[in-house]
């Protein structure tokens, strides 16, 4: 039986950062897809990391989500929010694993 030290199991990474960021996106499209277009629009990609153990990805996208009317302002001032979501991405299968609020949000 062979035994892989931590050290090589951090060079295998079969995941890349493009795939590991496809998997967040597709994810991110599954569960937004069927809510008001306004809840969650214009996701992109904000950073990309691997954890410490090069076991995953830490995947943050940022959208757009609506802000509570103001009367006070007319309309055009009247700008969505942007949040963040980050997901944690298997470095070796490209499956997601959790979708979370960032700790400093």
């Amino acid at each position: 039986m062979v035994h892989k030290s931590p050290a090589s199991a951090k060079a295998e990474r079969p995941v890349d950062a493009r795939q590991a960021t496809k998997s967040a996106f597709d994810y991110f499209y599954t569960l937004f897809s069927n809510t008001v277009p306004f809840l969650a629009s214009d996701p992109s990609l904000e950073e990309i990391e691997t954890s410490k153990d090069g076991r995953y990805w830490l995947v943050t996208l940022g959208y757009n989500a609506p802000r509570p009317k103001d009367p006070r302002l007319p309309e055009f001032l009247q700008v969505p929010m942007r949040k963040l979501k980050v997901f944690k991405v298997d470095a070796a299968t490209g499956r997601v694993l959790s979708m979370k609020i960032p700790q400093d949000e």
